[in-house]
């Protein structure tokens, strides 16, 4: 019979910061480094103005009944650009003001990460269903 050893070390483990959103919401840069976990009826929530190094995820965790949208501010339109990957294509996001979660498309595990470097919004993500997530203008 074999011995098992376990051996640790003095690193400190740090969990996600974790915030289930069910209703409309205006985020902060307080909120920063969060991971929204969305699902329940759709609902719009509203980014901040861009600052550098600011950065949200957000994971679809439960079907929802109407489409959830992220928004700019309406004072940065337009400031919103990447790419996400839907059910394996490139959708290209260049100057957009909103990502949407479409109901009936989304999966759990779909997710979009937005980060800042204080002029723009970069995105990126991953959508299973064709049309999962969208991207346009308001």
């Amino acid at each position: 019979m074999g011995t098992f050893t376990h051996i640790s070390n003095d690193v400190e483990r740090k969990f996600e910061d974790q915030e289930v959103i069910t209703e409309s919401k205006a985020i902060t840069a307080a909120d920063s480094g969060k991971t929204f976990l969305v699902s329940g009826t759709g609902y719009t929530i509203t980014l901040p103005v861009t600052t550098a190094g600011v950065n949200y995820k957000f994971k679809v965790v439960a079907a929802f009944s109407t489409d959830m949208l992220i928004q700019t501010v309406s004072t940065e339109r337009d400031t919103i650009s990447g790419s996400v990957i839907v059910a394996g294509a490139v959708v290209d996001a260049d100057a957009i003001d909103r990502v949407t979660f479409e109901d009936g498309a989304e999966r759990i595990g779909d997710f979009i990460e937005l980060s800042s470097d204080g002029s723009v919004w970069m995105l990126s993500g991953n959508g299973a269903q064709s049309s999962s997530i969208t991207v346009g203008e308001l």
